[in-house]
């Protein structure tokens, strides 16, 4: 089997693995950011490092919900690995996310790590849960079990989320062995935005059949998509 065939197969066994066992936990996560919109409430997108990429498969582009809130503050995401990896385990830089965002009780927030293990994550989630705000969980959960948090509660995002689903990629992420120390093909970020697209999928449907006026991003790079989109942009202001 050459790589490319070895690849396709993990990635596909791990999405037949999520269509076939995660159908209930998406519905449920779907039902929790239904009744949040439904009710006027907030729905918000956090990771670090790599898992801030679902943050952005949600944003702004075609297929997205307009009224989603995703956390993309720059330090938090790739553009500079060293300090991502630095702030993703300060504890006190949950202050500063809660500084920038309103949060209350009954928003939603779908928190994305392939560890759930970092201090940031969990210092946030559980401040969160005690304001009411409901958290959806996406992570790798064998892997996550398997690492020792870096939280001082000893916590892990499975732990503390009130619907959690799993991505499947194995403990260190990359999923080909080339030698006994160099791997690659990492599935995490392929897994975390294709279940997080189900999910919205799965909502932006509830709202169709409701009746409900669905604000949903069109592609730029069709007639009229920009026209469209700015509309939805300066409707639903982010906080």
């Amino acid at each position: 089997m050459n790589l490319m065939q070895q690849y396709y197969q993990t990635i596909n066994r791990d999405m037949n693995y999520v269509i076939t066992n995660e159908s209930e936990s998406i519905k449920q996560a779907s039902d929790m950011i239904d009744s949040s919109v439904n009710n006027g409430h907030k729905v918000y997108f956090f990771g670090t490092g790599h898992s801030y990429i679902v943050g952005q498969e949600v944003f702004a582009r075609a297929g997205g919900y307009a009224d989603f809130v995703p956390i993309l503050e720059n330090e938090l995401g790739m553009n500079h690995a060293f300090k991502s990896t630095l702030i993703e385990r300060t504890t006190a830089y949950a202050d500063v996310i809660m500084g920038l965002y309103t949060f209350k009780k009954d928003d939603v927030i779908v928190m994305t790590s392939n560890s759930g293990r970092n201090a940031l994550l969990i210092e946030l989630g559980l401040r969160l849960k005690k304001i009411g705000v409901h958290i959806i969980g996406i992570t790798a959960l064998e892997a996550s079990k398997n690492s020792k948090s870096r939280h001082t509660s000893g916590l892990h995002l499975y732990e503390i989320a009130d619907v959690v689903l799993d991505n499947r990629s194995v403990y260190g992420d990359a999923s080909i062995n080339h030698s006994d120390d160099i791997k690659t093909c990492p599935t995490s970020t392929i897994m975390s935005c294709f279940i997080a697209q189900l999910i919205v999928s799965d909502f932006v449907e509830r709202q169709v059949q409701t009746g409900k006026d669905v604000p949903v991003f069109r592609s730029s790079n069709i007639d009229g998509g920009d026209e469209y989109n700015e509309k939805l942009f300066d409707k639903y202001k982010r906080s």
